[in-house]
């Protein structure tokens, strides 16, 4: 069994943490039962941070990390202010 799906079936309930880029917050994360909400608060912080991630792992290992949670069967929602996107 893979490490991601041991820690996912290990949280249950609601979780809510967020993701700092230095000193300033770029995101808020909330996983509630199957559903993995990402609220952007800083878009430009979020973005530099997304690039940075990117560049230093390629990225096709991110999209494998999304498509593994999907038959998992969570549900990923980006949000920001009015705009939402389901993943």
């Amino acid at each position: 069994m893979n490490i991601l799906g041991e820690i996912f079936r290990s949280i249950v309930g609601r979780v809510h943490f967020m993701v700092y880029l230095g000193k300033s917050p770029a995101a808020e994360i909330e996983l509630v039962d199957k559903d993995i909400i990402v609220n952007i608060i800083h878009p430009i912080i979020a973005l530099e941070l997304g690039i940075e991630e990117f560049l230093s792992r390629k990225g096709e290992k991110d999209v494998q990390v999304i498509k593994r949670l999907r038959k998992m069967g969570y549900k990923i929602r980006i949000k920001y202010k009015w705009f939402e996107v389901d993943l």
